[in-house]
């Protein structure tokens, strides 16, 4: 072992002369008020840490070594490699977001300069991939989890409207919105019975969106004058002559099928509280709370106060409107979600001082009895290549 002894030396930093003890293989040149060659203990500056003889040294080895408490081992369910040895044994129910189908709109390319397109034809194509989409992610959750419930939340805007909301909108519109009523209905009324393929019971909870106002202008709607809840409840009763169940209404005037195999629940108010495996959420369309981004006027704010309001917090606050899929959790055991659209882009979000385009998408999740949502999914309604096969360059050779 090599010899270990103290040797005193002469601090080499300029002006200074004073001696220090150091070990004698050390390459230490300065004193402790000079240590590293500068003035030490001095606001802003560096300091270093004397330098230790090497038996201190081992002996805070020794003692981190004792004190060091290795991660524990991974546990054998999730080491395991048969699906029965995984423990995936707690029962979770699938959510599927519905909203902003805009059934009867037409975005013309003509005038969105081929950045925008939307029609019945494109709705309905996108309507039958979203029901595919729930039915494939439950599929693939399916094989692994036992999920036996599916809750859909409608969130609103199904058709496009009456064709006075703004001055254009009959110009964008592809049928009436009693016509657009009727075809809504009838699609719905065949999607929801094929859910019971994969699941033993689907649950609907029904908010109105502002489209489906009556009244023309916003600050006129009253919100059971409102022709989805009229769609939801034909829907409802042409469902109930295959599942059954029994209508009911609950003091605060929501319509309930219950006792089916298709359940419903149709509110008149422009929200809906519900409570799913321990979890609480706040249902509403949106129109009248802005995005996740905007200060005090915006969906965080807004869910701060509908905590205090209820006396609560809400673990998932969802609402639509805004076409843009989104969510923030900022707080502990609470949660604001926006779902995406059908529709895309459109002449208006092109058109802004900021423009704006996405895939149109609406979100699915699992939602666990102890851990919340766990499994989400987005379902794309539509390809990039599909969302930009309208844009024309004038002047540009095919390749």
């Amino acid at each position: 072992m090599p010899e270990f002894r103290i040797e005193t030396r002469v601090c080499a930093f300029p002006g200074c002369s004073s001696p220090f003890e150091t070990e004698h293989r050390s390459g230490r040149m300065y004193c402790d008020d000079h240590y590293g060659g500068r003035v030490t203990g001095r606001p802003g500056r560096r300091t270093e840490a004397p330098e230790l003889p090497v038996d201190q040294w081992v002996e805070r080895g020794r003692k981190f070594l004792d004190e060091h408490r290795p991660l524990p081992p991974v546990p054998d369910h999730i080491r395991a490699i048969r699906r029965e040895d995984m423990g995936f044994d707690t029962t979770q129910h699938g959510i599927a977001l519905f909203s902003d189908l805009h059934w009867g709109s037409v975005i013309d390319r003509r005038v969105t300069a081929g950045l925008a397109s939307y029609n019945p034809d494109k709705a309905l194509y996108r309507l039958a991939r979203w029901r595919d989409g729930v039915l494939r992610f439950t599929q693939m959750d399916q094989y692994l989890v036992d999920i036996d419930t599916l809750h859909l939340f409608a969130l609103g805007d199904d058709i496009e409207g009456h064709g006075d909301m703004f001055a254009t909108q009959k110009l964008q519109m592809a049928e009436s919105v009693g016509f657009q009523v009727l075809s809504f209905v009838d699609h719905m009324s065949t999607i929801l019975p094929e859910f019971l393929s994969r699941y033993k019971k689907v649950k609907v909870y029904k908010v109105r969106g502002n489209h489906g106002r009556i009244a023309k202008k916003a600050r006129d709607d009253y919100a059971p004058d409102n022709l989805e809840l009229l769609a939801w409840n034909n829907i409802a009763d042409r469902v109930r002559s295959q599942t059954g169940g029994e209508w009911g209404i609950t003091p605060n005037g929501t319509r309930t099928l219950t006792g089916g195999a298709i359940e419903f629940a149709i509110s008149p108010s422009f929200m809906m509280h519900v409570e799913i495996m321990d979890h609480t959420f706040a249902l509403r369309h949106g129109d009248g709370v802005k995005g996740i981004a905007a200060t005090y006027t915006g969906l965080v704010d807004n869910k701060y106060r509908l905590n205090a309001i209820v006396g609560e917090v809400i673990n998932y606050y969802i609402i639509a409107h805004h076409h843009e899929a989104q969510s923030i959790e900022n707080e502990i055991g609470g949660e604001s979600m926006v779902n995406g659209c059908f529709v895309g882009p459109s002449d208006l979000s092109i058109r802004m001082q900021r423009p704006a385009a996405n895939i149109p998408s609406q979100e699915f999740f699992l939602m666990h009895p102890r851990h919340g949502i766990t499994h989400r999914h987005r379902i794309r309604l539509a390809s990039k290549e599909e969302m930009r096969e309208g844009i024309e360059w004038i002047g540009r050779e095919e390749k």
